[in-house]
């Protein structure tokens, strides 16, 4: 099917307008609960929120938007929880409340963890506790699948870190600590490593690392009752020079990983060995058109359909589209279907509502959120829907 590309509407912008303190909060001030501002039963759980991760000198912490899943459409977007640069969250249910789990993208005195709560009747968040990252820029985090560890990596230090979730949803300090050396071919964003995330396996078994700076995706071995971390056999799949292997994506079958590479905008089709921690090569596809000029788009965020029929990946800078690939159902290859707009700038993160009718663009360097339809039966997607502003948008989730 040939390749189409979505031109973005003229739509009227469809948020309402907000204001943000000037007040500066502290990390010791998220201890308290500030006034609702949207109603939720205590006794049942609604998935109806989006939360926002930013990052930047205006934004202040993750924010928080009532969502409608029949329209796409946000509430107003308002403070959830001051807190520096949190640009990757993790969640999951806990009774009654939702625990939310994020970095602190800071500079090397306040990179740190954070564990948050959400509070029965109102939109903020609660802090739980605050830990350090161990290392500079912390810019992913993963949670196993049983909620007891978490397992953050740190692009500027070129390390991760692995921490025990405590009964109350607390972090402990930190369990392992792993320093990576070395270097890549490209002199400009490869001279050491850069550890990009750190993604659990769907049985909770293994870490998987994709390390940028050394065009490489390391495995370890996890103790799910300490989250302490041991080199799996082998302990590396080696990916191509000055690819730049950024973030993952698991099928939904258990046999495929994709792995987008930030630097040659490229996806590799990995078979996964879900009992031995062990990846094959299968084959690799660029993200963009052909003929498109190297080394002026670079690929960012990876998702699957929670049908596994189709991968998305957000292109940045030189192309600023989101990729639709169809997966080939009996050998998981991709075949690039649509070159979808992303309706700004500089994609950071993509996600696909529950309902799967809808895609989040969170668009770093255009300064807001866009909103497409996604159609469930193609998996293509419309030009925006909606747009919303926000300060250096980086990551959604629903909640």
């Amino acid at each position: 099917m040939p390749i189409t590309v979505m031109q973005p509407q003229d739509d009227a912008m469809t948020a309402s307008a907000f204001k943000l303190s000037r007040r500066e909060f502290s990390l010791g001030g998220l201890a308290a609960v500030w006034t609702a501002r949207f109603s939720f039963a205590e006794d049942t759980y609604h998935p109806s929120r989006v939360l926002l991760g930013t990052t930047g000198s205006v934004s202040k912490g993750i924010y928080s938007a009532a969502w409608n899943a029949t329209t796409g459409e946000l509430g107003p977007i308002t403070l959830a929880a001051p807190l520096v640069a949190p640009t990757f969250l993790a969640t999951r249910r806990d009774g009654a409340r939702t625990l939310i789990y994020s970095v602190s993208e800071g500079g090397k005195s306040d990179s740190s963890v954070s564990a948050l709560a959400t509070v029965p009747g109102s939109s903020e968040l609660r802090l739980i506790n605050t830990v350090s990252s161990v290392g500079d820029g912390p810019t992913h985090l993963s949670l196993s699948p049983d909620g007891r560890s978490v397992f953050i990596a740190n692009y500027g230090g070129g390390s991760i870190s692995s921490y025990h979730v405590k009964d109350d949803g607390s972090l402990s300090e930190v369990v392992s600590h792993v320093q990576y050396e070395g270097a890549g071919p490209d002199h400009a964003r490869q001279a050491q490593s850069h550890a990009h995330s750190a993604q659990v396996s769907p049985n909770g078994r293994f870490l998987l690392v994709n390390d940028l700076g050394l065009d490489r995706i390391c495995i370890y071995r996890i103790d799910r009752k300490t989250a302490a971390l041991k080199p799996n056999d082998p302990p590396v799949w080696q990916a191509r020079p000055a690819s730049g292997p950024r973030h993952i994506a698991f099928h939904p079958n258990g046999k495929w990983l994709y792995s987008v590479n930030e630097l040659d905008s490229t996806v590799d089709v990995l078979r996964w060995d879900a009992a031995h921690g062990r990846l094959t090569a299968v084959d690799h596809v660029s993200t963009l058109k052909p003929g498109f000029p190297p080394d002026t788009a670079f690929a960012g965020e990876i998702l699957i359909s929670a049908d596994g029929r189709y991968l998305y990946v957000g292109n940045r800078i030189g192309d600023e589209t989101i990729a639709v690939f169809q997966v080939a159902a009996d050998t998981g290859k991709l075949t690039l279907k649509q070159l979808a707009s992303n309706g700004g700038k500089t994609t950071r993160h993509i996600a696909v509502d529950a309902t799967g009718g809808w895609m989040v663009a969170s668009n770093q360097d255009s300064n807001e959120i866009v909103v497409l339809r996604r159609d469930v039966a193609t998996g293509e997607l419309s030009a925006p829907v909606h747009r919303y502003p926000l300060n250096k948008p980086m990551f959604a989730t629903w909640i």
